[in-house]
């Protein structure tokens, strides 16, 4: 009777054991990947009612004021102006999969009021993770990328953008250089007619991060030569200055809504310039289509590629304007007072150029400029 007690005993076990992992299993499969992505496309106010929010204060220069983000963004923002200056290859070398999704995890609370709590009041990363730069660069990236519409969240914002990228680049009336200065009152205009606090803050504490990152690898620039022994890259020259970083958040910047943009031919001729295509085929040569116009396929290939050029050339122009953008938000007392300036009513944003149907659909009607004019802002 004892045999057949162990017996049974034994028996009993085993069913328990495999339905335990196989509940493990189900429970990985199900729920484990929701769990690590439950954050993506979650707007700025449910981020701040997910994990609370919280208070990131940037250099002077580089920052209007105290910015009032989600606490899983402004963490890592944090973190990184501590430590993100002197970090070679940040946002561009990928951090630990494994230490980026334990980062990730850890804001996501699926609402349970005792998690958000301690987020909340915990607006550092948490020290049970031992996370380097690279991690929390990948980190912030990944929190950034699941934003819907991105970093600014407006195509009308974005067009304006393009267009003062636009009047930076047209062909100069006279040999006087442009004045740095107009585009960045521009550029802070445009930003100020943003009506959510949340997102004006957000945008501010990006392109303040990413300019302090790219103000700081500038500097290093300089004091190295362009080339080393052999065509060797030299040290210093892997950090990320403007136009790195503009290649890495350019795509993200207006996020999905990117594809919805229909960029004037001006504005992407001018982001292409520099940029590395294929080398075409010459006329004859085998595997020339000759005579066949390219298919929608390809003209929306096309047109993406384009998109992401022009954002690139874009964030670049941005950060490589910021703080003296700071310096023209300050005057305008925008951020702190809560309120547009008077003046700033009179440069309205115009209606967006977006992609209304199809590949050769028409674009809203639009005046030639967000703005009335240069030389009233300068008044």
């Amino acid at each position: 009777s004892g045999a057949s007690e162990a017996s049974s005993t034994k028996s009993d076990k085993k069913p328990k054991s495999r339905r335990s992992v196989g509940d493990l299993a189900m429970q990985f499969m199900s729920s484990g990947p929701a769990k690590r992505d439950s954050l993506k496309d979650e707007d700025l106010d449910s981020l701040v009612r997910l994990c609370g929010k919280s208070k990131l204060t940037l250099p002077s220069e580089y920052s209007p004021g105290p910015l009032t983000l989600p606490t899983c963004i402004r963490a890592t923002a944090q973190y990184l102006t501590q430590n993100g200056t002197e970090i070679r290859g940040v946002f561009r070398v990928p951090g630990s999969v494994r230490v980026v999704n334990e980062l990730y995890a850890h804001y996501c609370t699926d609402g349970n009021a005792d998690e958000i709590s301690s987020t909340t009041h915990a607006p550092n990363l948490p020290s049970h993770i031992k996370a380097g730069a690279h991690d929390v660069a990948s980190t912030f990236k990944r929190l950034i990328s699941g934003l819907p519409g991105g970093i600014l969240g407006s195509v009308s914002l974005f067009d304006a953008l393009v267009s003062i990228y636009e009047y930076q680049n047209r062909e100069p009336e006279t040999l006087q250089p442009q004045d740095p200065r107009v585009s960045a009152k521009l550029i802070a205009l445009a930003i100020n007619t943003v009506k959510s606090e949340l997102r004006r803050d957000l945008i501010c504490a990006v392109f303040g991060l990413l300019c302090l990152i790219g103000h700081a690898a500038e500097k290093a620039s300089l004091k190295t030569p362009s080339e080393g022994e052999e065509g060797q890259p030299v040290p210093g020259s892997d950090y990320m200055g403007y136009n790195a970083l503009g290649i890495v958040f350019g795509p993200i910047l207006l996020g999905d809504l990117l594809g919805l943009y229909n960029a004037p031919s001006s504005a992407t001729a001018t982001a292409a310039g520099s940029a590395q295509f294929p080398e075409m085929l010459p006329e004859g040569q085998p595997g020339q289509n000759k005579g066949k116009a390219p298919d929608d396929g390809t003209q929306q290939l096309t047109l993406g590629v384009d998109n992401i050029h022009l954002a690139n050339s874009v964030t670049e122009m941005v950060l490589s304007h910021w703080r003296l953008v700071v310096g023209q938000m300050k005057r305008m007392d925008a951020i702190k007072a809560g309120v547009w300036p008077a003046s700033s009513e009179e440069y309205a944003l115009r209606a967006p150029r977006v992609q209304t149907s199809g590949l050769g659909g028409g674009e809203l009607s639009a005046p030639p400029s967000p703005t009335r004019g240069s030389s009233e802002l300068m008044s």
